[in-house]
């Protein structure tokens, strides 16, 4: 005969291949919404629009299925949407083989898996898969948002796996939560002991970012409009934290070095490769006399996919990790393809390189021969109006774009050939990058050695954690010439043209211009809204930056800690440094036998159940092994006949909590309170 447990499921405990089979509860399918909702959202903001679509009409149409509103997708339908998903990856990442495609497939399985959800066996693939999903986030997103967020969802994670073993009909849908929480929470002590004594190894392998996106920033070449394009950006590039007992360089000193431009085809300025005869001399690190007391400072740069490094003009010594190129710039050894931390040193006064030898000499004059002849014949005129005085040529040139030039985000385009011969004498509105590369064409017109230099001007100054933060729209470019005696000097036409550029910061001076963060609408709603509200992003800002600084510098505190706690190395030492981790991992295993062993605690209903079978089996009534709860009710109120009424009052709330189709809350603990009854009275 069909008999009924006394667990609430509706028949015998099963093995668990049956058990696994099981269908899931409604609890258990919210849960399984929520786990996917909060496990895919941190990947959705780096992945195109349609794979978040994707995921909406999954969600969606999941919950729909739960409600009885629409069927589940046929098989020949699925078979569509995995083909019609796979060519949309495809599509979508045609160009590289990277991370960004991976996490595209993790996010569309689970969003078909969704589909299919129907017994514990499904909910458990859906759950293990989207472990690695939300790991999978933590290779775009570092911040100590993220990490706290992600405890929030492995909590709910937890919550989802238990909601699959729940009864059919649990007490509430807190249940699972609640359950969730005492398997959670032990672990977090473990987690963080296991964090400070075991070290981070190296992976096995490594991954790439999708290597377009990840280039992000300066390019190797400039052309005009390639600098302004990056104002459209609030996108961090760096920042550069000074300790407390350093002078501050002032607004018109910070200038943060990163490309040299050499060579000039008529249009963009490129890095250069010189003739092979000069490559030796090219190479050779410039000299640098420094007329000012260095300063020490750090410098946190972004992930940009690029090698060049930022630095406080002039950099006076490079890292372990970097080497010097020509124009004295750092290059990285490798590409920067996570946040990097690194020290510096730098003068501001200086005299950089003040012998220059004629085969270099005629490097930096280079220019082609045939391009823009109106302003080569207006540099000319100019030289000689100075007296081919280079100090005076340069104020002329300054006067020049003083009188009726514009400095603008959305300058005119340019005609490809005789670029700077149109910017000069028709158009007169640009960007830094067209008054950097139409100035250090008019300098080598008339022999004076020059070049464009790339990087980043000003930056907001964060007191709260003593740094400045530059972002993509702090974007810079300036010459440097070199004169006799005097090496290269810095030339920033900019400081003619809008000089309230280089004394204010960028958002404040391009606050009115319409493409100014236009990819970044978001990003200055804290600043227009209210002091309080940018004084609390700025605060968040620092406490975010305490955060990224600590996780890199982990491995050295780790060794630090390491040091502190165990000294020079020792006989006894080494033998306590085995032992620590070996009693964490004894501990580890105890703790998950003794979670094991323990009797499940159910909910209140069922250890009443077995506090009254316990009490009545003390008294030589035992339970039948067949016998549900009602019927070794029955059986008690022939047993105990003075009780009748008490017992027949159990199996009737018993049946009515476990059988009326709209049994609720109140059934429930009718069928607890009847229970306590019995307990009291027997």
């Amino acid at each position: 005969m069909f008999k009924i447990s006394l667990t609430g499921s509706k028949s015998q405990p099963k093995s668990a291949p049956v058990q696994i089979l099981e269908p899931l509860t409604p609890t258990a399918v919210i849960w399984q919404l929520l786990a996917f909702s909060l496990v895919v959202l941190p990947l959705l903001w780096h992945l195109p629009n349609w794979i978040s679509v994707v995921a909406a009409l999954a969600w969606f149409w999941r919950w729909g299925i739960s409600q009885g509103r629409i069927g589940r997708p046929h098989w020949s339908l699925r078979l569509l949407l995995l083909v019609g998903i796979g060519l949309g990856v495809l599509l979508s990442f045609s160009r590289s083989t990277s991370l960004d495609a991976f996490a595209a497939l993790l996010v569309l399985s689970l969003s078909l898996k969704l589909l299919e959800i129907q017994q514990r066996r499904d909910a458990l693939v859906l759950l293990y898969v989207a472990s690695f999903t939300l790991a999978t986030a933590f290779l775009f997103e570092q911040s100590l948002v993220m990490g706290l967020y992600s405890l929030a969802v492995i909590w709910v994670w937890i919550t989802a796996l238990v909601s699959c073993w729940q009864s059919e009909r649990p007490s509430h849908w807190t249940r699972p939560m609640r359950q969730g929480w005492r398997l959670f929470w032990p672990a977090l002590p473990l987690m963080l002991l296991l964090f400070l004594l075991f070290p981070r190894i190296g992976p096995l392998w490594s991954v790439t970012l999708n290597t377009e996106r990840a280039q992000t920033g300066l390019s190797d070449q400039m052309s005009p409009g390639e600098v302004s394009q990056l104002t459209r950006s609030a996108e961090l590039a760096f920042r550069a934290v000074f300790a407390e007992d350093q002078v501050l360089p002032t607004p018109s000193q910070r200038y943060w070095r990163a490309l040299v431009y050499s060579e000039f085809d008529g249009r963009s300025w490129t890095l250069g490769t010189p003739p092979a005869g000069l490559r030796t001399e090219w190479n050779a690190l410039e000299e640098m006399e420094a007329l000012s007391a260095p300063i020490d400072y750090e410098i946190m740069q972004e992930r940009s996919g690029r090698l060049w490094m930022f630095a406080l003009d002039l950099p006076q010594q490079a890292t372990s990790e970097s080497r010097w190129l020509p124009g004295r710039r750092l290059e990285a050894l490798a590409p920067i393809d996570q946040r990097r931390q690194y020290r510096l040193s730098s003068v501001l006064e200086y005299r950089l390189a003040p012998q220059l030898s004629e085969a270099l000499r005629e490097y930096y004059l280079r220019l082609p021969p045939a391009a823009n002849p109106r302003s080569r014949a207006l540099a000319q005129g100019w030289w000689q109006a100075a007296e081919q005085d280079p100090q005076r040529f340069i104020q002329t040139l300054l006067d020049y774009f003083n009188q009726s030039f514009i400095y603008t985000l959305e300058p005119p385009r340019l005609p490809l050939n005789h670029a700077v011969d149109a910017f000069l004498l028709e158009t007169q509105r640009g960007f830094c990058e067209h008054y950097a590369g139409a100035s250090a064409w008019m300098l080598r017109s008339v022999g004076i050695p020059a070049r464009v230099v790339a990087g980043y001007q000003g930056g907001e100054w964060n007191e709260a954690g003593r740094y400045f933060t530059l972002r993509q729209y702090d974007a810079h470019a300036w010459v440097e010439v070199w004169l006799e005696g005097e090496g290269w000097r810095r030339l920033d036409p900019t400081a003619a043209v809008a000089p309230e550029r280089i004394e204010q910061t960028a958002d404040l001076f391009f606050a009115d211009e319409p493409s100014f963060m236009a990819d970044a609408p978001l990003a200055g709603l804290g600043r227009g809204a209210s002091r309080w509200m940018f004084a609390l992003q700025r605060r968040y800002d620092a406490v975010n930056f305490q955060w990224h600084r600590w996780v890199l510098n982990y491995h050295e505190q780790q060794a630090d800690f390491l040091r502190d706690l165990l000294g020079g190395v020792t006989p006894w030492r080494m033998i306590l440094a085995l032992l620590i981790p070996a009693a964490v991992l004894l501990f580890a295993v105890w703790l998950g036998l003794y979670q094991m062993r323990r009797a499940p605690r159910g909910d209140a209903l069922e250890r009443a159940q077995k506090r009254l079978f316990a009490k009545l089996a003390r008294q030589g009534q035992r339970r039948e092994a067949h016998e549900s709860l009602a019927e070794f009710a029955r059986r008690m109120a022939q047993v105990f006949p003075e009780q009748a009424p008490m017992w027949q009052s159990l199996a009737t709330a018993d049946e009515r909590w476990r059988y009326a189709p709209d049994a609720n809350r109140l059934d429930y603990k009718a069928c607890l309170t009847a229970l306590k009854q019995c307990i009291r009275r027997v």
